[in-house]
C-alpha cells in the first residue's frame, strides 16, 4: 500500500518512572522501525506502549501500521478509537475515511435530526481534558465576579457584575455539561468493527438460523445487546440481526 501514513507525535506525561521511560523507549523505537518501513516491528513496538498508555496519537499510529500490514478493519478499529479521543483530527478522519473507502459494503445511512456539523464541533471538538479545564476556569473567574459585586456599593455596577456572573455560571454549567457527554462518548461500548471476512448476520442468536444478510471485514456496526456470545447488530440503514461469536470487535 503506498498511501502515505504520517505519524502523529505525542508526549508522553512527565514523569520520573522507570515505566515512563521505558515507554519512550519504546515510541523512539517504534518510529525508527515505522521510517524503516518495519511495520510489524513498529506495531509490536507500539503495542507495548498501549499496556500502560492511551492517547488519540497512540491509537492513530497503531492504526496506520495496521493498515501499513493491509490489515483494514484493525486499522479502522484503532482510527475510530483515536477519533474518540480526540475529534475534529484531520490526519485521524483522513486516514479513517481512506480505510473505510477500501470496505467492502456502502451502506446507506438513514437521515437522522442534526444541528449541523457546527454543534457537532461544539459539543465533541475538544477533549474531556479541554473541557473540564474550561468549567474549572469559567467556576473560578465566575466566583471572583460574584466576589466583586458583593464589594461594589454602586448599584447599577453591582447589577452588572450580578447578571454577568449568572452568565459565567451557566457557561459553568454548560462546559461541565459537555465535558459529561465527551466521558460517555468515549465510554461508549455500543459500536463495533466487523473482524471477519464474510460474517451472515442472522435472524435469531443461534447457528442454522435464517441468513438476513451478510457483512464483510471493516464495516462499523451498532450492537444493540449480547446474548450468550452473540451480538445483535444494527447498520446505518436500520436493518438489524445476529452476528456470531468472534465475529467483531467492540470500539
Amino acid at each position: 500500500m503506498n498511501t502515505r501514513l504520517p505519524l502523529l507525535p505525542f508526549v508522553l506525561a512527565a514523569g520520573i518512572t522507570t515505566a515512563a521511560a521505558q515507554s519512550t523507549d519504546l515510541l523512539v523505537r517504534a518510529q525508527e522501525r515505522y521510517a524503516q518501513a518495519d511495520y510489524a516491528g513498529a506495531l509490536a513496538a507500539y503495542d507495548s506502549v498501549a499496556t500502560t498508555h492511551r492517547s488519540a496519537a497512540l491509537l492513530f499510529n497503531i492504526g496506520n501500521c495496521h493498515m501499513k500490514l493491509d490489515e483494514v478493519p484493525k486499522a479502522i478499529l484503532y482510527y475510530e478509537r483515536a477519533i474518540r479521543l480526540q475529534p475534529g483530527a484531520e490526519d485521524i478522519q483522513a486516514n479513517l475515511d481512506h480505510a473505510r473507502s477500501l470496505v467492502v459494503d456502502r451502506v446507506n445511512e438513514l437521515p437522522a435530526f442534526s444541528l449541523g456539523s457546527l454543534w457537532d464541533r461544539l459539543r465533541g471538538g475538544k477533549d474531556v481534558d479541554q473541557w473540564a479545564r474550561r468549567s474549572l476556569w469559567l467556576c473560578l473567574i465566575t466566583f471572583l465576579i460574584a466576589a466583586v459585586a458583593l464589594l461594589v456599593r454602586s448599584g447599577l455596577q453591582r447589577r452588572l457584575l450580578i447578571g454577568t456572573a449568572a452568565l459565567g455560571a451557566a457557561a459553568t454549567i454548560t462546559a461541565t455539561a459537555f465535558a459529561a457527554h465527551r466521558v460517555n462518548e468515549v465510554r461508549d461500548r455500543s459500536e463495533a468493527i466487523i473482524m471477519q471476512p464474510k460474517v451472515d448476520v442472522l435472524g435469531e442468536p443461534r447457528k442454522g438460523s435464517t441468513t438476513l444478510f451478510v457483512l464483510h471485514e471493516g464495516t462499523k456496526v451498532t450492537v444493540l445487546q449480547e446474548q450468550n456470545g452473540w451480538y445483535e447488530v444494527k447498520l446505518g440503514n436500520g436493518s438489524v440481526g445476529w452476528a456470531g461469536p468472534e465475529a467483531l470487535v467492540i470500539i
